[in-house]
């Protein structure tokens, strides 16, 4: 075995600024002319960084100044010469040691200001003095180009969610009033031409909730929809193919998987996407869409009364009804006195047959419901039934008799 078949790697671990100057020294690129300069120049900047950040009257706030600034140099000649030790060998030789440390603040501010998340809305950012505080402490550039590629792709998609924005013909600032997730806005109009209806909006969820229930019954995407970056800008062609295989490969099969209820389908997939007017005054046209037994049972209606009474009546084993009357309540409450009262059946209807953003609350209801009814339901005392009556009167809708 030959003396080369192994090699022994070699870790330097001092700051790159250090590296830089010894290679400087070594090849005669740096003068002593120059190291004497940086030494006068070092300790004002070490004192200005103390007092930004501190005191520059304690010792621990002086030697972690002495850290920063090292840092602060070390990350702007790493940066700017691409780790070539050459170049930055000349570079120190060229530049005052203060410009190189204010080029490594620099780096740290435009970090600062890139976008820390995709988001449309305005980015609550906090102080650049404590981000400064915390990153010129940080040894090597690790760190700093995980974070910066990050938000560099967090900058590219956002200009991207504001061109499909305008495709969308959705404006900027109402993108921005929203706080719109940028993905969300590429993945719609991106969802939209892989079905082929790129000249489309989505204005709300039951426009998205037809698209979706179209799409199943013809239960296939023409092979002609699937070309989707034609006229999409070079810049944004990468994320946008990104998004659409995640589509293909997460959502489609969802929507296409008729096994699943539509309202299943609309309730997993929609804060996937961007949606307007997410919060609807009137739901009854989207329950009449997504749940028929729903529809059928509830008439439409929507207000707590009626589904309480809803509720209520399948409960007792009664017929379920959104309405009932004195008469129809106090034969309810025999039924229950005799046969017991059975909420999960209720819970039941709820979980199998309510649109899945209603059923947390309408369950909430009915467990306060629930809580309260036994007391007056299950009374043998109220021999007359007003206990349960006025209860039921109180919660539910129940029709009065005429005199």
């Amino acid at each position: 075995m030959s003396d080369n078949s192994f090699q022994v790697a070699t870790v330097d671990n001092r700051p790159f600024f250090e590296s830089a100057l010894r290679y400087g020294v070594q090849h005669g690129l740096i003068t002593s002319e120059k190291i004497t300069a940086i030494e006068n120049e070092a300790p004002k900047g070490m004192v200005q960084i103390a007092e930004a950040f501190g005191s520059k009257y304690l010792r621990p706030e002086i030697d972690m100044a002495q850290k920063r600034i090292v840092n602060l140099v070390s990350l702007y000649l790493k940066q700017t010469t691409q780790s070539d030790l050459a170049l930055a060998a000349k570079m120190i030789a060229d530049n005052t040691f203060l410009t190189l440390s204010r080029g490594g603040s620099g780096l740290l501010k435009a970090l600062f200001a890139m976008p820390e998340y995709a988001l449309l809305g305005r980015e609550e950012k906090g102080r650049v003095e404590d981000f400064l505080d915390i990153w010129s402490r940080k040894d090597g550039d690790a760190d700093y180009l995980n974070v910066l590629a990050q938000r560099q792709a967090n900058a590219i998609e956002i200009a991207a969610a504001y061109w499909f924005g305008d495709q969308l013909d959705v404006s900027r600032s109402s993108l921005q009033e929203q706080d719109a997730d940028a993905g969300s806005v590429i993945r719609t109009a991106m969802l939209l031409r892989i079905l082929g209806k790129s000249d489309e909006t989505l204005v709300n969820q039951v426009e998205f909730a037809k698209l979706v229930d179209a799409v199943r019954k013809k239960g296939k995407i023409s092979k002609k929809s699937k070309d989707t970056l034609d006229t999409i800008p070079g810049d944004y062609q990468a994320i946008a193919e990104r998004i659409s295989q995640e589509i293909q490969a997460h959502d489609l099969p969802k929507i296409l998987n008729t096994a699943l209820p539509l309202d299943t389908v609309v309730f997993e997939l929609k804060d996937r996407y961007f949606i307007r007017d997410y919060e609807m005054e009137d739901t009854s046209e989207y329950d009449a869409l997504v749940s028929k037994e729903w529809t059928k049972l509830t008439k439409g209606k929507t207000d707590v009364y009626a589904l309480l009474t809803l509720f209520f009546c399948i409960a007792a084993g009664g017929t379920p009804k959104t309405v009932i009357t004195e008469a129809n309540a106090r034969t309810l409450v025999k039924k229950i006195r005799k046969d017991g009262f059975h909420p999960d059946l209720a819970i039941d209807f709820i979980n199998s047959a309510a649109p899945h953003e209603k059923q947390e609350s309408l369950l909430e209801e009915w467990a306060d419901f629930v809580q309260e009814a036994d007391t007056y339901l299950l009374d043998d005392w109220d021999n007359t039934f007003s206990g349960a009556l006025r209860f039921l009167d109180k919660h539910c809708d129940i029709e009065k008799s005429k005199k």
